[in-house]
């Protein structure tokens, strides 16, 4: 009776390759590790994208409240004044009280200022505006 060697019958035990199952797991753990992934960067992408929202309504917010400063500290009592700031597209700012009326000399007036922005912003501000 003829034999193989036992080194050829070892080798050609061990070359079996890969199973179907083997490479359908490798398939599927990929894609759910790209999957992570791609998803882990679309969130810091939204996340950046509403911390730079929320800061430039801030900066709008702030600018009104220096124009509106700027626009009572050279008025008298009893008159009224004119805030000039032309806030950039897509925002809006408000104020309450909205009179406009001047503080009575050596008092203060409390001011709430408001700021919506697109995409749903909101900032809010509290001021005390005093005339010289």
């Amino acid at each position: 009776m003829l034999t193989k060697p036992r080194a050829q019958m070892m080798i050609a035990s061990d070359d079996r390759g890969e199973t179907l199952i083997e490479i359908v797991l490798t398939v599927i753990i990929t894609s759910l590790t790209i999957t992570a992934l791609i998803s882990s960067l679309a969130t810091a992408g939204n996340a950046g994208n509403a911390q730079r929202g929320s800061v430039r309504a801030d900066v709008v917010m702030r600018n009104y409240a220096e124009a509106t400063k700027a626009a009572a500290q050279s008025c008298l009592g009893g008159a009224k004044y004119t805030v000039v700031y032309a806030p950039p597209p897509g925002y809006t700012v408000m104020a309450a009280p909205s009179t406009g009326a001047c503080p009575a000399p050596s008092s203060t007036q409390l001011l709430t200022l408001q700021v919506l922005g697109p995409q749903g912003f909101h900032q809010q501000m509290q001021i005390k505006l005093r005339t010289p």
